[in-house]
């Protein structure tokens, strides 16, 4: 019984690792503002708006799950508050005119002891809206979710999808992406034309990129050539999906965090170029602000390297008036170690998984997974929320064929998934920690600081 509660408490904070978000992008439904700017997909979790109760869930007489028709009765859907609710309770209101059978409701992701509660009583929701990531391959190993490809119509569901953001755990695939979002660089024209730089031909090596740098850093006034956010290396290991375009810019994309096993780490070998990682960041950083307090929507920071599609609503509240990309502000790939090499970006971004429950509520989980996979529902989905498409039939959707929202489509090519492995969060708090001295702090030299990431790393490995 001890061992049953001990992995239930670990079950219940991995299960509030999943969704990550600060409610001040629109796809998180706050109202962003240039001091405090954060994306649909960073970020502590929201305090649920509609906490789930732990009452046990009374399940009708039904089919096995994976049954061809969804089974009658009720299906109860987690999701992050704000923007993400309205858009789900709106999709779920369709479905249920068109299933009349099958209650859906959408409450705010449990908190706290509340998930623990219901994961004990087997009253945990049924369909989960959760992050790209680590915590989705430990919940897989927990056995908290329900492999997808042994119920019906997964394999045409999975052939519409673009396979470059789904993964297996264990020979097994446990989610289904709704949502992509990857990260480019954004830079602000008019600073660029202040320091005397071509603002349509921004940087695109790490060589040109520092120049361009502290150019703009020259101008003074609190204005700073770029800037990074620092202030989430505390948040945990899924703020490297930010940091690593760079670190793959340097190697290419031939090496992550950690082996193809999850079970030692590869970044100390020197063929990936992590000690130039550490090296350019700690140049830049020079030019940056140590927070974002001061951020790029203050109109005071010349680049940023770090810049996805779904911060794209935090333009329109940027200081004085709207940034409009193409006129006041322009986007390009994060640069490169050399030129002429292509440029890599991570892939962030919402799945759909179904937790283990009762063959009768995944049945009807995956009913309603399937609907909103549709591609008029799944359009509705991104288009409001700020996400691109896992569907490859939507990237031919006009509405992604606009000017500022292609170049994210074209580098959809070279994305990369975070690897999703509870190892890789691991090594990355560890590799945050070693940054936060080598980098912020300037206490470490780049080779200094590979060594103690190294050995932090392996420390926290073995003592899993």
């Amino acid at each position: 019984m001890d061992i049953q509660i001990t992995h239930l408490r670990r079950l219940s904070i991995l299960l509030l690792a999943l969704v990550f978000c600060l409610g001040l992008s629109v796809a998180c439904g706050g109202s962003a503002t240039p001091e405090a700017s954060v994306p649909a997909d960073e970020g502590p979790a929201f305090i649920a708006d509609q906490p789930a109760t732990a009452e046990p869930a009374v399940e009708p007489a039904a089919e096995e799950a994976g049954a061809a028709e969804t089974v009658a009765g009720s299906i109860r859907v987690s999701s992050v508050a704000g923007a993400m609710h309205d858009v789900l309770v709106s999709l779920a209101a369709k479905y249920m005119a068109e299933n009349p059978n099958v209650q859906v409701t959408v409450e705010g992701e449990p908190e706290g002891g509340i998930f623990q509660a219901l994961i004990a009583a087997g009253n945990q929701p049924d369909l989960v809206v959760t992050s790209l990531g680590p915590a989705l391959g430990q919940m897989a190993s927990d056995n908290a979710l329900i492999p997808l490809e042994g119920l019906p119509n997964f394999q045409l569901l999975l052939d519409r999808v673009d396979p470059a953001i789904v993964e297996q755990f264990s020979g097994h695939n446990y989610y289904i992406p709704i949502g992509a979002d990857v990260t480019l660089m954004i830079y602000n024209k008019q600073l660029f034309e202040e320091a005397g730089l071509d603002p349509e031909n921004p940087p695109v090596t790490w060589d040109e990129y520092l120049a361009a740098a502290e150019a703009i850093d020259n101008l003074g006034n609190d204005i700073y050539g770029n800037v990074f956010w620092n202030e989430a290396l505390a948040w945990g290991g899924w703020y490297w999906n930010m940091l690593q375009p760079i670190y793959l810019n340097g190697n290419q994309g031939q090496c992550q965090l950690v082996n193809r096993l999850g079970t030692d780490i590869t970044f100390d070998n020197p063929n990936c170029q992590m000690e130039a990682f550490f090296e350019f960041t700690q140049a830049a950083q020079q030019f940056a602000p140590l927070t974002m307090e001061t951020n790029f929507f203050s109109r005071k920071i010349g680049m940023w390297p770090q810049y996805g599609y779904s911060w794209e609503p935090n333009l329109e509240t940027a200081a004085n008036q709207p940034m409009v990309i193409g006129e006041d502000v322009g986007i390009a790939p994060v640069p490169v170690l050399n030129e002429g090499d292509p440029s890599f970006t991570t892939y962030g971004g919402r799945a759909l998984i179904i937790m283990k429950t009762t063959p009768e509520r995944q049945s009807r989980a995956w009913g309603f997974l399937q609907f909103l996979m549709e591609e008029e529902n799944n359009r509705q989905f991104i288009t409001e929320l700020g996400y691109l498409p896992t569907l490859v039939s939507l990237r031919e959707d006009p509405y992604f064929q606009e000017p500022a929202r292609q170049m994210f489509i074209e580098v959809l090519q070279n994305g990369m998934l975070p690897q999703q492995f509870s190892t890789a969060e691991t090594v990355a708090n560890e590799v945050q920690a070693v940054y936060q001295r080598a980098v912020v702090e300037g206490n470490l030299t780049p080779e200094e600081a590979v060594v103690q990431a190294a050995e932090r790393a392996r420390a926290a490995l073995q003592g899993q």
